[in-house]
């Protein structure tokens, strides 16, 4: 099935469930998910109905104001960095969803996370995660969310849910990580990226090196 395909199932099988969908380029290589979407609880339904709203704009107007996704932006100007230097950009401007698609690991909104409250949602949104072709098919996934998903001598949730293998962690600064996970059964079908959240008080350094294994692995020249 193809992905055009696969996205409308995604976005019939969100509304049923009352969900986040995302937003963002739905034909990108590139997955990010973060934890979880910014807001009261209360106002879950008006943010979730807003969201399906806008799920198919592929390059909203939108400033340079947000702090999470002005870390989006960078992270993909440097994985695509000859598309920026080349092109036309209004850096005032977010277009990273020109690149890349993303959505939330739980559709309960929050103005502080909290994974203890959180857990129920997560734990029913991998499961659906996990039976999407949709999510399934980008070759790249980039797991910002922390500990709100985990991968342990435990709990195997990453793997579990994108039929991944644990390869490395890599260390940047202090609280600055990744770890990379491929796929099973074909190390070149599926990249997944897991990394903390992309909220403050991010290392330059951390998005260079995540951008640097993406350039790489989807062959961006």
């Amino acid at each position: 099935m193809d992905r055009e395909k696969l996205f409308e199932a995604f976005l019939s099988e969100c509304k049923r469930r009352g969900e986040i969908c995302g937003q963002g380029n739905p034909l990108a290589k590139i997955l990010i998910i973060a934890k979880e979407p910014h807001g009261l609880e209360e106002d879950s339904k008006k943010i979730i109905e807003d969201n399906w709203k806008s799920c198919r704009v592929n390059n909203p107007e939108r400033k340079k104001d947000l702090v999470t996704w002005g870390y989006y932006q960078d992270l993909i100007e440097k994985i695509y960095k000859e598309e920026y230097e080349t092109n036309t950009h209004d850096k005032n401007v977010f277009d990273f969803e020109e690149f890349a698609y993303t959505t939330e690991l739980s559709s309960v909104p929050r103005l502080r996370s909290n994974y203890s409250k959180a857990k129920p949602a997560i734990y029913d949104r991998l499961k659906f995660f996990s039976e999407s072709g949709f999510i399934k098919d980008f070759p790249v996934i980039i797991l910002a969310c922390g500990g709100n998903i985990r991968n342990n001598d435990i709990i195997r949730q990453i793997d579990n849910t994108f039929d991944v293998y644990f390869e490395e962690r890599k260390d940047v600064s202090k609280n600055n990580w990744f770890c990379l996970h491929y796929n099973k059964e074909n190390r070149k079908k599926q990249l997944v990226i897991h990394t903390r959240q992309l909220s403050r008080d991010v290392d330059p350094l951390l998005l260079c090196r995540i951008a640097d294994v993406v350039r790489d692995y989807i062959n961006i020249k």
